[in-house]
């Protein structure tokens, strides 16, 4: 997981996403109503919003109705914001509650696309950990409706998604090495201070890929990559790279936005390596042609761990936590799980052969 600033800036279209499949939010001005719940998207203004709800451009019923989320500044709002539209009788929305995201009865959940096979809208169950992660929580708390949204920023979710509660939860990370803190990286002391985590929801191989008969495919230690420009797309963890001795002194890391650039970046001879898990690695270079063109690395490889993240200020952040636990075992105990992953797996392979 990396955090910076330009962030802010890449999530606004994300966000139109998102709560386009958020029941009860409403998600452009054309659309607004009195007695309604708006989330702020980038561009928006308390007074733009007044002239479409009420058509007198008079900002500050919405204001007073909103104090504790916009502030003391009117003109201030922040993206990603749940807004509360006053009806037109003064009264608030009744369905504000119960529509802004882990302030309700249900839990919603962010992931993105192209991280295969385990969280992309395209596979089966959309991804195999997206089934996990859902079943999970259909199995410990039937009666509580989940949602799943995709939203392809990855670092936004950690970033700003989940502090300002616009989720509940985000899946799949990998949760950092927090009982040795002289070990850890700015970003992960900092995901160690703001994030819970989940029971594993699934283990992966990190592994690294290069162009045959270089160097890099044929070191058998972490050692023999220290010199390498390696890519990791944005937002995926870091952290592991500094566990094998890859410490940023010694380090040429780029990161694209996704693995397809990364491995693009590698058959182009911009990078000596892409570090991504190994079965990610096999589905993105099926896809663009490249299999017999770059190959893995057989003796460097690093397990890890897939788990969902909660942000700590999220007074709902344990219980969910603790439900999501109890359902994977569930699933484990009653062989659903390995029945998902199988599936999950064949799926994958039958798309690879396809």
């Amino acid at each position: 997981m990396k955090f910076r600033g330009k962030t802010m800036i890449k999530i606004a279209a994300s966000l139109l996403a998102a709560a386009l499949a958020l029941p009860g939010l409403a998600t452009g001005l054309k659309a607004q109503s009195a007695c309604s719940v708006y989330r702020v998207q980038k561009g928006d203004s308390l007074k733009e919003l007044a002239k479409q709800v009420y058509g007198d451009g008079d900002y500050r019923r919405i204001w007073r109705a909103n104090r504790a989320e916009v502030g003391r500044n009117p003109n201030v709002i922040s993206v990603g914001a749940v807004l509360k539209l006053p009806c037109l009788d003064g009264a608030l929305p009744e369905t504000a509650a119960a529509s802004a995201p882990g302030t309700g009865t249900g839990i919603s959940l962010v992931t993105g696309n192209g991280y295969l096979p385990y969280t992309d809208e395209s596979l089966k169950g959309r991804g195999l950990v997206t089934e996990l992660v859902t079943k999970a929580m259909l199995r410990a708390v039937p009666e509580t409706p989940v949602e799943v949204v995709f939203v392809n920023d990855w670092a936004a979710h950690l970033e700003v998604l989940l502090p300002r509660r616009a989720f509940d939860a985000s899946f799949p990370w990998t949760r950092p090495d927090c009982a040795a803190p002289e070990r850890l990286t700015p970003v992960e002391t900092y995901a160690c201070a703001n994030f819970v985590y989940s029971d594993p929801v699934y283990e992966i191989v990190e592994g690294f890929f290069a162009r045959p008969g270089t160097e890099q495919a044929a070191a058998t230690r972490p050692a023999g990559l220290k010199a390498a420009r390696i890519c990791r797309p944005e937002g995926y963890p870091t952290g592991y790279l500094e566990e094998l001795g890859l410490a940023r002194a010694t380090l040429d890391l780029n990161r694209p936005d996704n693995a397809y650039a990364c491995f693009s970046l590698l058959q182009q001879g911009k990078v000596d390596l892409v570090a991504i898990d190994t079965r990610t690695g096999a589905r993105v270079l099926e896809d663009l042609g490249l299999t017999h063109k770059i190959v893995e690395n057989p003796f460097v490889q690093h397990i890890d761990q897939l788990r969902v993240a909660l942000h700590r200020d999220n007074p709902e952040a344990e219980r969910i936590v603790e439900t999501l636990n109890i359902g994977l075992g569930i699933l484990l105990a009653s062989g659903e799980w390995a029945n998902i992953v199988t599936e999950g797996l064949k799926h994958q392979a039958g798309a690879l052969v396809n």
